[in-house]
């Protein structure tokens, strides 16, 4: 389908210390064949030099944009910035975009299509490629059909939504949902998918259309902020409820099975022990659909190499 009066896209980079990589960030935007697109990067009072390598990139491609925005403001974390992308932007639509992640060229183009088709949907997923820095595994995780997947977003089976950066939302009802919970940092996107499912439906381009970075130190590693954001998530309203002794559980069993992959010692293995013992079936149901997800993302980045590869090549763009 060919959009006629194409809608105006709002890019939301929220930024913080990637000055190694928000160059290949802007660049995969720039790509895009989507040409109604306005850039809006807010920097959270980054300490390298991640603001002046946003300046200097800008002064040369800014003309590739309807308009850009580029602020700063007192660090309060990625969901405030993002919700004052939200605010200083003017599109009908906003995509989210972290600012060491890459998008395919024809990522935008293909989800404002789809939401011009499916007026009923609020908020649109793409499937995305897991790049590690470290080594040259690569996972590709398939998001449709993304209703069910929300769900197991939210019982930390499998691997996540992503909106941070496959996300394109109605720009309208994010602003009447209050966009993202400033006091949820980790689990701010499955807030987000969560509460949009309350008031609008969810979708998903079923393609491959961005390429999600994982480095050494990124903070979704850190065990101690999933704890207290996931406390945080079930006890900042009501939303949860039919689900909260579910998600503890497995959250639980998550947590135990974590700290085995990062140290086997003797604690460690008697905690997994002891979630094991609690209930059987549980834990054993939980580590299966867990393990096949992950296998199965692996097996899809065997069979997508070539399509992975290309991504990787757009997150080395220097």
């Amino acid at each position: 389908m060919i959009v006629v009066n194409k809608p105006l896209v709002s890019v939301v980079i929220p930024l913080f210390n990637k000055e190694n990589y928000v160059e290949a960030t802007l660049q995969s935007v720039v790509n895009q064949t989507y040409k109604e697109i306005e850039l809006v990067v807010i920097d959270d009072s980054s300490t390298d030099g991640s603001y002046q390598v946003v300046q200097k990139y800008l002064r040369s491609h800014s003309g590739r944009f309807r308009n850009v925005t580029v602020k700063t403001r007192a660090n309060t974390g990625q969901a405030g910035a993002r919700n004052e992308g939200i605010l200083q932007s003017k599109g009908e639509f906003v995509a989210f975009l972290d600012a060491d992640d890459v998008w395919h060229p024809e990522k935008i183009d293909m989800q404002v299509q789809y939401l011009t088709v499916h007026q009923e949907i609020g908020l649109v997923f793409c499937n995305y490629f897991m790049l590690f820095e470290t080594s040259s595994n690569i996972k590709a995780v398939k998001l449709s059909p993304i209703e069910r997947k929300v769900n197991s977003w939210l019982l930390t089976v499998g691997y996540g939504g992503l909106v941070e950066s496959t996300g394109l939302a109605r720009r309208l009802t994010l602003l009447e949902m209050g966009g993202f919970q400033s006091n949820l940092q980790m689990c701010g996107g499955l807030d987000l998918a969560y509460r949009f499912k309350q008031i609008k439906e969810v979708g998903c381009v079923n393609e491959y259309l961005c390429g999600y970075r994982v480095t050494q130190g990124r903070w979704h590693n850190n065990k101690s902020d999933l704890v207290q954001s996931y406390e945080s998530l079930l006890t900042n309203n009501n939303l949860y409820g039919e689900y909260e002794a579910k998600v503890r559980r497995c959250l639980e069993i998550h947590l135990s099975l974590w700290s085995c992959r990062n140290g086997f010692t003797f604690r460690n293995v008697a905690n997994l022990f002891t979630q094991f013992l609690r209930n059987p079936f549980i834990f054993s149901s939980y580590v299966f659909a867990t393990t096949s997800r992950v296998s199965l993302a692996t097996v899809r980045g065997i069979l997508l190499r070539k399509e992975s590869l290309s991504m990787r090549e757009r997150m080395s763009c220097r």
